[in-house]
């Protein structure tokens, strides 16, 4: 009998399930249940078990994993799967870590500069049919990008990535990464997450959403940053803190938030407090997306799966 790959949480897309099929091939029963009820139901008998990070994978899920040996995150995250339920099963948890780092960092400064030159606001203003030149809304406040302090909280893959990127428009950089006992290059210094905040004038937030990351960039950060504050998250929505962000927009303390995840998504649009305001510009969790990314994506999953089928048929214990 051929070995079973359950995919958790699928995108609803036949095509998405059809190429990611044919990588991991026909020597493998690949199950792809569009129901969640089905997708639980197949849970005991799947060999690995694919987490899109749609749906989470709890200790209830984890605990009706009754052969499977690994679970392969179809992403850079890694916080939809409970790692200490996973762990306690003997289910080993790993992930995609490097499959889109170039295109978060291009979305990142893409963001930057947008929310940097409020490109949104403008390109709306002329559209409408308004060409007002150097009066158009918020002229009188766009500063000049080089020259300034950039702060990047986490500073692993996509973190390098984006200040290599930064520096190339005159940028100064400091990160903060608690992983990290000094900078790994000599264009960025490595400060505490309270100095960043005071010297930065744009942040980007890259690291990874843990337990001890949650909400860190909340009213604490706020109040020691200055005046003006243009802030990018191109990592995951639960670092920040949605309702002292809303603070700092309606203060002045963050001139713009470019968020490309939210707290929770997709935000209700009905109850969401940022829908709406000109000083916020969201994209829909899409910093990784690209048709390089994709292919890499499935060609680095499907090995992977393949890895804990081989250790599996070496009798190696769960």
């Amino acid at each position: 009998m051929n070995p079973t790959v359950l995919v958790y949480d699928p995108y609803p897309d036949e095509e998405w399930a059809a190429s990611l099929r044919a990588v991991i091939g026909a020597d493998v029963d690949t199950v792809i249940p569009w129901e969640p009820a089905a997708a639980d139901a197949a849970l005991p008998r799947a060999d690995v078990v694919i987490a899109t990070g749609r749906r989470r994978l709890g200790p209830a899920e984890i605990a009706r994993m009754e052969r499977a040996t690994g679970v392969v995150c179809f992403s850079i995250g890694m916080d939809q799967v409970d790692a200490d339920a996973a762990a306690a099963a003997g289910i080993a948890v790993t992930n995609i870590p490097d499959y889109c780092t170039e295109d978060v960092a291009d979305h990142a400064l893409a963001l930057l500069l947008a929310a940097q030159r409020r490109l949104v606001p403008l390109a709306n203003e002329t559209a409408a049919g308004t060409w007002t030149g150097h009066r158009a809304v918020d002229v009188a406040s766009l500063r000049r990008v080089g020259g300034r302090t950039l702060g990047l909280v986490g500073f692993g893959r996509i973190g390098r990535a984006v200040a290599e990127r930064a520096r190339a428009f005159g940028l100064r950089i400091v990160a903060y990464d608690p992983g990290q006992d000094s900078s790994p290059v000599p264009y960025a210094e490595l400060v505490s997450l309270e100095t960043l905040a005071e010297r930065a004038d744009a942040v980007v937030l890259c690291a990874a959403l843990t337990p001890g990351s949650r909400g860190v960039i909340g009213a604490d950060f706020f109040a020691r940053v200055r005046p003006g504050l243009v802030l990018v998250n191109v990592a995951r929505g639960g670092l920040v803190d949605e309702a002292a962000l809303l603070a700092a927009l309606d203060d002045g303390r963050v001139a713009v938030a470019a968020l490309d995840v939210r707290a929770t998504e997709p935000p209700d649009p009905a109850g969401d407090p940022l829908a709406g305001r000109p000083d916020v510009l969201v994209t829909p969790h899409a910093a990784g997306s690209s048709v390089e990314a994709f292919d890499d994506l499935l060609v680095k999953t499907a090995a992977l799966v393949h890895r804990f089928l081989a250790t599996e048929r070496a009798g190696a214990p769960r």
